[in-house]
């Protein structure tokens, strides 16, 4: 039988990956599969295990949120591994799934990975060692997926992180940021910033599937200058609202690569999850760098 490793995030979004547990390993193993369960207890977890004891699986299941996905990816990368991945999305948003079309019920996700095909996509390498799926932000709203309760999240869902965000635009203090895209500088304060590959960031960006591809090299970036007064930020709003990012109170990006230079205590998010700031950020893209298998 082919190996297959499921790391579960048994406390993802409404626990549905804990309940359906003995299903979806009942597909996996009428699909010829012989699964080694791994539960998660702490952050980190996945990374250490998915590094460690997954170089002989033919696949490697994440079962959780998108942070869940992002430590399994992580640690493939860390590992050297080219191990083709499967995701059942448990997560309270899901903005990485929603991108892709993935099924969000965990028996059809687990079945849409044995019948599914593989496709590569890029993934994102942030300075020093620390790599995303779908997207690096920081500013406003960025610290909601990481400071939100988790029983907030489950009762709330998707609304959470908006609630949570306009709830914080009180405190909302201009970001000192020199960005290079490219060969292209720019030098603002702002108030959010988001290199993703994805059509969908937590309801702050959507795009459009056909002005975002995965596997392309390239990242989408979008960057909220600060409002100089609340005629601006009522139009960078309506701009938001009505996913029109071509308004000139917005910078919308397209490159492989960016940096950025700015405070080191500020605090940046990754797919989801908190990470540490430097004076110097360089976000790279590295792509083909995941296989992932489904079946859209």
């Amino acid at each position: 039988m082919k190996k297959l490793h499921l790391v579960i995030n048994p406390t993802a979004g409404t626990r549905q990956g804990r309940r359906f547990l003995p299903e979806i390993i009942s597909v996996f193993n009428r699909a010829g599969f012989l699964c080694t369960v791994f539960i998660t207890e702490k952050r980190g977890d996945a990374v250490d295990y998915t590094r460690d004891e997954t170089g002989n699986a033919d696949l490697v299941v994440a079962c959780g949120g998108d942070g869940t996905l992002n430590e399994v990816i992580t640690g493939l990368q860390l590992g050297g591994y080219k191990i083709p991945v499967g995701y059942i999305p448990c997560g309270s948003t899901n903005d990485f799934a929603s991108g892709l079309g993935l099924p969000t019920q965990p028996l059809k996700a687990a079945h849409a990975i044995v019948s599914g095909s593989p496709h590569t996509l890029d993934i994102g390498l942030f300075s020093p060692d620390r790599y995303f799926c779908y997207t690096a932000s920081f500013g406003a709203f960025t610290s909601v997926s990481w400071s939100t309760p988790q029983n907030v999240k489950n009762v709330l869902g998707h609304a959470a992180y908006i609630l949570e965000g306009i709830r914080s635009l009180a405190d909302i203090h201009p970001i000192r940021m020199k960005i290079t895209a490219d060969d292209q500088q720019y030098e603002n304060d702002y108030i959010f910033g988001a290199v993703c590959n994805s059509t969908s960031l937590g309801g702050v960006l959507k795009l459009e599937n056909s002005e975002v591809h995965m596997n392309d090299g390239l990242f989408e970036a979008l960057f909220i200058p600060f409002p100089p007064d609340l005629i601006v930020l009522n139009q960078i709003l309506t701009a938001l609202r009505t996913h029109h990012y071509d308004n000139p109170s917005l910078r919308f990006l397209r490159a492989s690569r960016f940096t950025f230079e700015g405070s080191p205590d500020l605090k940046w998010t990754l797919d989801g999850e908190e990470a540490d700031g430097a004076h110097l950020i360089e976000i790279r893209n590295i792509r083909d760098a995941v296989t992932l298998i489904h079946s859209v």
